[in-house]
């Protein structure tokens, strides 16, 4: 069963030949922590650390995928209005970072109820955790937003290890926009 992962997409216009531009990558600390606060609050002393673990781990990923010529990413600016463009042709800016999650519910067939009489359907469930991000592509030399979309990345908790949920569904994320610049994949079968 697949799942659309990449949705909300507007584009205005196409990213002219990706492998040899200049991006800088920026994030806000706009994040929604809305389930998983234990476990955000002891992965991440406050938001910005969140956002500044993302930059890196973003930068370091798309880096390895040669999307882009070239990659930097500046923590200290939150806005595209604030920050420097011009040694870059596009800025990719992550926003309305929300972490909630969702249950799945699983029925098993029947099972024989006891000396063979009757049967029982028996249900269980699955906790995700989910993570959604804006992302908004600038060119920077029209100085125009070109593209925008929410990318959605989750991961299914499994022995109450909330942590590595966490940091998979953000990898998720990640993978999902890195995926999207390179091929417009935007389904994934279901995690």
């Amino acid at each position: 069963m697949s799942k659309q992962y990449v949705t909300f997409i507007s584009k205005k216009a196409e990213i002219e030949t990706p492998e040899t531009k200049k991006v800088i990558l920026i994030a806000t600390d706009d994040i929604k922590v809305l389930e998983f606060t234990n476990t955000f609050q002891k992965n991440y002393e406050e938001k910005a650390a969140f956002s500044s673990q993302y930059l890196n781990d973003f930068s370091n990923k798309i880096k390895a995928s040669k999307v882009f010529g070239d990659v930097t990413y500046d923590i200290s600016k939150e806005t595209y209005a604030s920050l420097n463009t011009a040694d870059a042709d596009y800025v990719i800016h992550f926003s309305n970072f929300e972490i909630t999650n969702r249950y799945e519910w699983r029925q098993s067939g029947n099972i024989a109820g006891m000396n063979g009489m009757g049967s029982m359907n028996t249900s269980s469930s699955v906790e995700y955790c989910v993570i959604n991000v804006k992302v908004v592509v600038y060119d920077t030399k029209s100085d125009k937003e070109i593209l925008d979309f929410i990318a959605i990345g989750e991961a299914s908790v499994f022995f109450f290890n909330f942590t590595t949920t966490l940091e998979k569904a953000k990898n998720r994320t990640i993978d999902h926009i890195i995926n999207y610049l390179k091929t417009e994949q935007t389904t994934y079968e279901k995690y």
